[in-house]
């Protein structure tokens, strides 16, 4: 079992390993908009939330940031995506992406803090 100092670090920036996975978790996402549109983004919005949500609870306990937070995010997008929610789908893009958009700086303020 890994211990904290493999999947946490208080480094900002990304390392490479990283960088591959974000990408990687990028192109699955925008593909999976591309493909669903709408419906995509409202359910993978609320997964992203939740990702931020888990990853800043992560930081601001443990004062380092889980690395490969992408994956992380997508994770919590695909158990979304996955329960069929239907609720979100009563809400427009421009609601997404601007929630998207808090939540993310929100992330990054936190992230900031805690990082070297």
């Amino acid at each position: 079992m890994p211990d904290a100092q493999d999947v946490t670090t208080r480094c900002f920036a990304l390392s490479r390993p990283e960088l591959l996975t974000t990408a990687a978790a990028g192109v699955i996402s925008t593909g999976a908009y591309l493909i669903d549109g709408a419906p995509y983004l409202a359910r993978g919005v609320v997964g992203d939330l939740l990702g931020f949500a888990l990853l800043g609870a992560v930081a601001a306990g443990s004062r380092a940031r889980l690395r490969h937070e992408a994956v992380v995010c997508l994770a919590c997008i695909g158990a979304v995506v996955a329960a069929r929610s239907v609720w979100p789908l009563r809400f427009g893009e421009p609601v997404w992406w601007g929630l998207f958009g808090l939540g993310l700086a929100a992330y990054v303020v936190l992230r900031k803090r805690v990082c070297d």
